[in-house]
């Protein structure tokens, strides 16, 4: 759920920045190889920074599933199986009952998807920043980072604080609701159960959103 949110207001924002952008240079005379470049980088760390959260927050979720249970992230769906473990005619072989085989596929399920999240989690953080360091670093190369108060420099701060602070009031109310309905409210065996998926990326994206938020006004009050 979150790795959704996190694209999808991710490309949205880029293509309203690009268009932005090139109808500003097209208006004063033409797009330059410099100015393609800086845009560029500036996708690129906003999207290096899409993966890192991407991939903390499926860390996040995999260490809740640790902590207090892989129900409590993945939910509990009843699991309608008719699998028969006795052959016919047996006589001392024990045929569990229904409930048991759901419970053992359930957790069986849980189990896969809290190890691809510790897995998936890995491999986009680690890329994640690599991927944001290799732009940050092109960046600083070429002056950006020191000079405050540009156009595109205010673009990307306030594209990445327009998608995290989405991110922010999507994931992190509703994984709180969905963590609070699982522990507050009784639910019967046979009730699917939606587990709180959107709570690990919702408490990634609130410091990033704060970041952003902070550069942001920075950039705005050292430009004015």
């Amino acid at each position: 759920m979150s790795a959704g949110v996190f694209v999808s207001a991710a490309v949205l924002g880029t293509i309203v920045l690009l268009v932005a952008l090139m109808f500003q240079r097209g208006r004063e005379g033409g797009v330059s190889a410099r100015a393609v470049l800086r845009t560029y980088l500036y996708v690129g760390s906003l999207a290096g920074i899409v993966a890192l959260a991407v991939g903390l927050g499926s860390v996040v979720d995999y260490g809740l599933a640790r902590a207090f249970g892989d129900d409590f992230v993945y939910g509990a769906a009843p699991v309608a199986i008719a699998v028969p473990l006795c052959p016919p005619g047996a006589v001392s072989c024990v045929q569990p009952s229904g409930t048991d085989l759901r419970k053992q596929q359930q957790e069986r399920q849980n189990e896969r998807r809290r190890n691809e999240d510790l897995i998936r989690g890995l491999t986009f953080t680690f890329f994640g920043a690599l991927f944001w360091g290799a732009h940050w670093g092109a960046r600083r190369w070429l002056g950006e980072e020191a000079a405050p108060g540009t156009g595109l420099r205010r673009g990307y701060l306030m594209l990445g604080t327009a998608v995290f602070g989405l991110g922010t009031i999507v994931l992190l109310p509703t994984g709180i609701y969905q963590a609070l309905s699982n522990t507050l409210l009784p639910t019967p065996d046979n009730v699917y159960r939606p587990g709180a998926d959107a709570l690990g990326g919702g408490i990634v994206a609130l410091p990033i959103w704060l970041i952003y938020l902070r550069l942001a006004v920075g950039d705005l009050r050292g430009g004015a």
